[in-house]
Parts: C-alpha cells; structure tokens; sequence
C-alpha cells in the first residue's frame, strides 16, 4: 500500500475515534496503535474496522487500541502525529487556509533568505544553535550534578586536614550522587542528539550506554596509569625503592593505581597493573567516558543511519531488524574509527600542551588557559589529567640544593579557563531578555564557580559563538597572570572556590590565586557584555522588518475574520 493510502487511513482512524479534540495523546507499539481518549463513547468502531489494514480493535481503560501489524504502525503512526500536530483551533479561529499557506511561504523565504545574508558566519551560527538544542535539554541534570561535585569537592577540601576517612559509605553515595552525571555524559549527549536529529532516542541511549561500558578502558584510568608509569620509572633511575616512590605518589593526595606496595614487599609490578586500551590487531580501542563531541558525532551517525536502514527495510521486520543493524554498525563505526582516530588527536593535545608549557613570560600558560575549553569540547582534555600528575608530582619533590618545592601551575590554568566562561555567560543572563536565557546563564555561570563549565559552554556560550571566543580570551588573560606571577600549589582535582583551599599554606598564592580568578572572569565579563550582540536577531534589517510585517498582516487579518464572522 501506498504512503498516501497511510494518509488517508490515519485521518479515517482520527475522525472514528472521536476527533483530534478527543484524543489527549497517542502512541503505539510493535503491532497496535494507541490512542488515549478523553470520551471513549464517542469511537466508531465500525468505521475503524472498515479499514483494510485493521485487524481488530481493544481497549486499555481509555485507551483504544488499533491493531494493524509491525511495519505497517509505524507508517500509520508518522501521519497521525502528523494531523495531529496541526493545530486544533476550531475553525472561527483560524484564518483562511489559502492565506495561512502565503504567510509560511514568505515567511520560510524571508528565513532563507536571512540564513544567506548571513554568509559563513551564519552557518556557524547555525550550527552552534544546534549544539543548544541538543544540550539544553541535558544541562539540568548538569547544573545539578556540578553543583553537588563542587560542594562535595569542597567539604572534602575542609574535611581531609582533619584525617576523617573519606571512604566510607557516606563519601561513596555522595560521589555517585555528584559523579554519575559527568561519567555518563556520552549517554546523555547521545540521546539527546539522536532526537534531535530525528532518530530514535532509545537506540541513543543504548549506543551511550555502550561507550562507557565498564568491559571498555576508562581513557582517564589511562592517563592516571601513564602518569604514575613515567613517575616510576623516572624515580627508579634515581634509586628510589618502590616504596618510597609510592609515598611521594600518595603525599601528592593522588590515587597510586594496581597493587599497592607495601613495608614488607616494597613492590609494585608495573605489567599486572597496566591499565591500557583493548588491542584488535593494531587498532587500539577505549571507552567514551566524559567524552562530548565524539557522543555528538556518533549520535548523528545513529539517527541518519537508522533513517537509512528503514528506508530500504521491509516493513514486515523493520522493528527488528533496524533496531539491531543501526546498534551493530554504530558501535563499530565508534570504536574501529572514531575511537583510534581520537586518541592519535590526544596524543597530539599532549605533545602540543608540554610544548606551549615551556613558552616564557606567562605566554606557554596563557595559550593553554585560552586554549583549554576547546579541548574540552572535543572529550580529549583527559589525557592532560597524566601530564597534570605528573607537573604535580614533579612540584612536590624538594628542589635543587634543598629548595622547597615549586608546585604545579596547572590548577591555576584550569581555574582561569573555567571561571573565564562563567564571566561570559553571567554577562549573556544579564543582558538576556527572554526569562529561560536569563535563568540558564546564571545557573551556568554558578556552576563555574565550583569548577563545572559544562552548562557554560554548551547551554549558554557556544551556541551563541561569541560568548565562548570572549570566554577563552578571558581565560589567557588569567593565565597569562598565573604565568608571570608563578601561581602554583601542591594538589590537583578542584578549582574555583573549592581550589582556594589547595593555596591556604601560602598567603602569597593564595592571593595570586584569587587574582586569576578576578582577571579571567572579568575580562570575559566585559568582553561579552560590551561586545556581543544576539546576531542578526538584534538587528531590524529590511527583511526582519518584512517579516514581523507579514506578521502583523496575519495577525490583523485574523481579527478582522473574526470580526466578520461574528457580524
């Protein structure tokens, strides 16, 4: 049967049930479906049954059920949702159809003829509108989780001094309340871009869920490892016993992976503890955890492949078999291609990152504090979490000639890039004049506060393009200030508020610290407030100027209608 046939028997199912005023909402299953009716007297079953693809009808309480098949629902379904979007105004409140469709076409070519005007940097813009779309529906769960972890971060902070045991089962419930969120973020983002682009989010989900497997290495574990590896055998050449150089690792506050070495054995064995990526052949494979842009990618991959898949799937097996094909090749596509290909981007991160480090004058640290978000975005910030231990490993030790130790300086350049985009997106809320836009800056830009930027950047900064260029900018200020003032502490693992606390042992960090913190958000504040304008939504152009006339022209239109109709 032809899909206009689908047509005309979804409108055939609508009118026998009573009418779209009768339906509260719809659904349908592998085989049926489903309306739920507000009157349930006012359904036709005879004409119902007429149809030729009926083949038989029940009820659920108020809930009709047509029973039509696998294959054959989903095409009946696509035209109900169809009908059923179009508004249920009755028809005094409508103007003429004719007039109706005039105003979507000019307004559609007054749309595309904007979008042109704009150029490249409109496409961009464009493309950055879908980030939000597809993030802001995930950036309370974010907000919320940062939030916590901040807090959390925090109290650990306070508390830890006091040699109170921070694994007990309190601590572990509190981590799976702050960490569950950003360790499962590639399911989230999954999700959500697979519904955004039209697929279906459940196979979203499942595909997240399946990036971060435990069965597949943690790309941070492997980072942590390497670290540790390097320190070890770095301080093996020095004749350090292994105890010793567990020791060093543990007064660094940072967690020693594999077997623990012990008074007694004074050993740790390098190979039973290695923590690497899964090998097929030369191809290396991981896990996505904490990753964001490699989700996005591979859900788009999910939502036209599975569109694709069902274009040519009989429909008598398509809720099978779609489903299953669209898993299978998206995770092969994820961990065979995408997932080699960013590691090799990693490592290039890592090299690239050591290299810009060693630039003099507060320059090396200013680049990477500009820098740093936009790796973030990318899900390969985890590999600098190594070369970060290491730079705090290598400050804790005494220096030449019994100097104190020097510290690491990148905490500081995670807190300036990090507090640079809160400052971007306070100035957005408060120059925001939609209600929602407001609340989300300020929420997003809170979250800063305790080290979380992701609702930052995704919620409020990057779709709005400029923010976020302000925002790094902001973060090479501060960092270029850490740089020349030498701003370093003895710890890792918070920022922001929280890693006020990594300073308190000297007064003199501690203010530098603080003045990181006052430049990056500031100059990122004042650059977007001064600066940033919403596009060309903040300018009346001809066609802008067109458009909200046609607008008004219906508007107008359809009060003079109702007028007439009353008369």
């Amino acid at each position: 049967m032809k899909k206009k046939d689908y047509a005309l028997e979804a409108k055939r199912f609508i009118d026998a049930a009573g009418g779209k005023e009768n339906i509260e909402s719809y659904l349908h299953c592998v085989t049926r479906l489903r309306l739920n009716l507000v009157d349930k007297t006012k359904v036709n079953e005879a004409e119902i049954k007429a149809s030729s693809l009926t083949k038989g009808i029940n009820y659920a309480q108020n809930q009709l059920q047509i029973i039509l098949g696998s294959g054959v629902v989903e095409a009946v379904y696509e035209e109900v949702q169809k009908i059923m979007e179009v508004s249920n105004a009755p028809l005094d409140e409508k103007i003429s159809s004719d007039k109706l469709e005039d105003f979507k076409l000019q307004a559609k070519a007054n749309k595309e003829a904007l979008r042109n005007k704009t150029g490249f940097f409109g496409q961009i813009q464009k493309g950055m509108r879908v980030l939000g779309d597809i993030f802001v529906p995930i950036i309370p769960a974010i907000v919320a989780a940062g939030l916590a972890m901040g807090v959390s971060a925090l109290l650990k902070q306070i508390i830890k001094p006091s040699g109170a045991q921070l694994d007990s089962l309190l601590w572990i419930i509190v981590d799976i309340v702050t960490k569950t969120a950003f360790d499962s973020l590639a399911v989230l983002v999954c999700w959500s871009t697979v519904k955004r682009f039209g697929g279906n989010p459940v196979l979203g989900i499942i595909i997240g869920l399946m990036l971060v497997s435990p069965l597949l290495p943690n790309k941070g574990s492997i980072a942590s490892y390497n670290a540790q590896l390097d320190f070890y055998n770095n301080q093996f050449e020095l004749n350090k016993t292994p105890f010793d150089i567990y020791n060093a690792w543990i007064d660094a506050g940072l967690k020693w992976m594999g077997e623990i070495p012990t008074a007694q054995s004074k050993v740790w064995d390098p190979t039973t503890a290695a923590v690497a990526p899964l090998k097929l052949w030369i191809i290396p494979i991981t896990g996505y955890q904490g990753s964001v842009l490699p989700a996005l990618i591979i859900g788009i991959v999910v939502a036209y492949l599975e569109k694709w898949i069902k274009s040519w799937m009989p429909k008598s097996v398509n809720m099978i078999f779609t489903p299953f094909l669209t898993i299978t090749f998206a995770l092969l596509i994820a961990l065979f291609f995408f997932g080699p290909i960013l590691l090799m981007v990693e490592q290039g991160i890592l090299i690239a990152t050591k290299a810009i480090l060693s630039i003099k004058y507060g320059f090396g640290t200013a680049i990477i504090a500009g820098l740093l978000q936009g790796i973030v975005i990318t899900g390969c910030h985890q590999v600098l979490q190594g070369l970060e231990m290491q730079l705090v490993i290598d400050g804790s030790l005494p220096g030449a000639n019994g100097a104190a130790p020097a510290g690491s300086i990148f905490n500081a350049i995670w807190t300036a890039s990090i507090i640079s985009q809160g400052g971007a997106a306070m100035a957005v809320a408060i120059k925001a004049k939609d209600k929602s836009d407001k609340e989300l800056g300020f929420s997003a830009a809170l979250s800063t506060f305790f080290g979380i930027t992701e609702p930052a950047i995704f919620g409020t900064n990057l779709p709005k393009v400029k923010p976020f260029i302000y925002a790094s900018i902001g973060g090479f200020f501060g960092g270029l200030f850490a740089g020349i003032l030498n701003v370093t502490c003895p710890g890792m693992g918070v920022t922001v508020i929280p890693g006020l606390l990594l300073y308190t042992g000297d007064w003199v960090k501690l203010l530098g610290i603080i003045g990181v913190n006052i430049i990056a958000f500031g100059s990122a504040f004042l650059l977007t407030f001064f600066f940033f304008k919403e596009g060309v939504e903040a300018k009346k152009t001809k066609l802008g100027l067109k458009f909200d006339e046609l607008k008004n022209k219906v508007k107008f239109d359809k009060i003079k209608f109702r007028r007439n109709k009353a008369e």
